[in-house]
Order: structure tokens, then C-alpha cells, then sequence
């Protein structure tokens, strides 16, 4: 493996992760595995690790001092109950596979501390991250879509993070596989109405824990490079002033929900059942922080998963 391998990375991360909270923090290692999500054994073996490999010295490496400077100034000006924030040892780096680790993460210690056997779960390139990085569930653990997902760009569609989810739970997978824009409001009205499809969105909409992307309508987005809208419909969005996207809702610059005909054509869970549950936003990259914020001005959001030069700019 080389050095830069993601696994490779994450390990060291969370290496590094758990010496500062042992040393620095002073939080017993039963206390770093809850705030973290991985077993005490495990723990004890990253902090092993971080002494063998020079890590610890008379200050541990990290710099998570720095993160957690960042989390609770985030946690301050957004109102949020969860917040974690990643640091990349490479600023121009992408940190799309940390945040994919730290999400996976997250749901893991949802299932193990909280008992959590059901989930919400958007579309996009860092949820299919997340993805990647979920070990096998051995137990009953649903994962249930919040919005329309179908593109006739099938190597997107193929890469859905539920669809890969599928193979790793013992639980089911809920995906509706209709489009995220339907042609006409009429004809989102009579989808919404077959009842397989509103049994799962139901099911979606009363989920306790969400886990969603920040997508917009920048040209390297998905709705964009997939072809998902049409370039009429990404222009009407763009006027009424889009700019961040979770699960199909556009939110403008001061957070406000976009409502025009075009949006009342998406087919998405109501934006209330994501204040109502515990919805956790796991999204990164320089490119994203004007979208990242505009979603997070909505208050709609109680959870925040980013990267240290993104929490930065928020």
C-alpha cells in the first residue's frame, strides 16, 4: 500500500485522534471510544500505535487543539448539537475519503451507543464515501432514500451510495428509483400517491438519524455533470438564486428555501422531517463552502461533518 492510501490515512488520523484525547483531553479510553464510535479495544491499540510510531512526545502530533477550536465556534454560529471537523495534512488535497471514513464512523456509533436501526440517506459523491467506508452490518439496519434518484447516466446511478450500502446490512435498503426532477408537478402528484412510494418516503421522513450531502449547481456537482436537470431547469434555479442542495432542496445565500415551479417538481422528503430528526450534513471541500453555509443559515440542520479548511471559511 503506499502512504497516501486512504485507509492508511484514516488510521493514522485516528491515531493521532485518540492519543490527543487520552493525553490532552484527558478522556479515559471507554469515553474516546463513544466519542468516536470504535471499540475500547481498538482505542487502546490507535494509542499503542501513535506511541510506537513517535506520534506522542511531549505534545501529540494532530493539531486537535485546531479542530476543536473550530467545532464548537461551528457549533456557536450554527446552532448545532454535532459537529466534527477533519484535518487534512495536505491543504490541496480533496478530503472527500476522510469525510467518507468520518461518516461511516458516525453511523457505526449511531447503531453500537444509540441503538439506531433505521437511516435516512441522501445522494451524492460523499455519500457514496460513506459508503465505501461502512464495514458489514451484521444486524438489522435499514437505509431508507429521502429523495428521487434516477439518471439515465448510469455509472451514477449504479454508484448510488444506497445501492452499495445493499450489500453490507443485514437490514433492508429503500430506494424509491424515480427521478430526482419529475416532468411535470402533475406527474410528481401521482407518483407521490402509488403506495409503495409513500410508504417509504413516510418511512424516510420519520427516520431519526439523516445523513445527507451539500450538493449545488456548480459545473463538477452531480445534478450537473449527470444531466439529472435539465440546463432550462439549472438556469431557473440559478436566477431564483439557488446555491446549496441537500437532498434535492435548494437553499439561497441567507438560507431560505427556494420555492418556485421548478423545485415543486423535485421529489424529496418534506424539509421539516429534517428539523424534526437528528439530520447531520457530512460535507468538505473549499469548492462547496458558500453552498455548505447557505444550508447551514437554514437552521434546519443539528449536525455538521467537515474537513479544517472548509470550517475555516464557515
Amino acid at each position: 500500500m503506499k502512504l497516501q492510501d486512504p485507509k492508511i490515512v484514516d488510521e493514522i488520523f485516528l491515531s493521532k485522534k485518540s492519543a490527543w484525547l487520552y493525553y490532552v483531553a484527558r478522556l479515559n479510553q471507554n469515553e474516546i471510544a463513544k466519542k468516536i464510535g470504535l471499540s475500547k479495544m481498538r482505542v487502546h491499540r490507535l494509542i499503542a500505535f501513535a506511541e510506537k510510531n513517535g506520534f506522542v512526545k511531549t505534545f501529540v502530533e494532530g493539531g486537535f487543539d485546531h479542530t476543536f477550536k473550530y467545532e464548537n465556534a461551528l457549533k456557536d454560529k450554527y446552532q448545532l448539537k454535532i459537529c466534527e471537523v477533519v484535518p487534512i495534512e495536505d491543504q490541496n488535497s480533496d478530503p472527500l475519503e476522510m469525510l467518507g471514513a468520518a461518516g461511516a464512523r458516525f453511523i457505526m456509533n449511531q447503531i453500537n451507543e444509540n441503538n439506531i436501526s433505521e437511516f435516512g440517506i441522501g445522494t451524492g459523491s460523499t455519500i457514496n464515501a460513506i459508503a465505501r467506508w461502512l464495514p458489514k452490518i451484521n444486524q438489522k439496519v435499514d437505509f431508507i432514500t429521502l429523495n428521487g434518484s434516477l439518471t439515465s447516466h448510469n455509472s451514477i446511478q449504479t454508484e448510488t451510495g444506497i445501492n452499495q450500502i445493499s450489500h453490507k446490512t443485514n437490514g433492508e435498503c429503500y430506494n424509491v428509483g424515480i427521478p430526482l426532477m419529475l416532468v411535470s408537478i402533475e406527474q410528481k402528484k401521482v407518483v407521490e400517491n402509488i403506495s409503495f412510494i409513500k410508504e417509504i418516503m413516510e418511512k424516510a421522513e420519520n427516520t431519526k438519524i439523516k445523513i445527507v450531502g451539500v450538493g449545488g449547481l456548480f459545473d463538477s456537482s452531480q445534478i450537473v455533470r449527470s444531466k439529472i436537470f435539465s440546463s432550462k431547469s439549472i438556469e431557473k434555479l440559478k436566477k431564483a438564486g439557488a446555491l446549496g442542495d441537500v437532498a434535492g432542496n435548494f437553499f439561497d445565500k441567507k438560507g431560505g428555501l427556494i420555492t418556485i415551479k421548478e423545485t415543486q417538481k423535485i421529489f424529496s422528503v418534506n424539509t421539516d422531517s429534517f428539523k424534526k430528526s437528528t439530520t447531520v450534513l457530512v460535507a468538505g471541500g473549499i469548492e462547496k463552502t458558500a453552498q455548505i453555509r447557505s444550508v447551514l443559515k437554514s437552521g434546519l440542520f443539528k449536525g455538521l461533518i467537515t474537513d479544517e479548511e472548509t470550517s475555516k471559511q464557515l
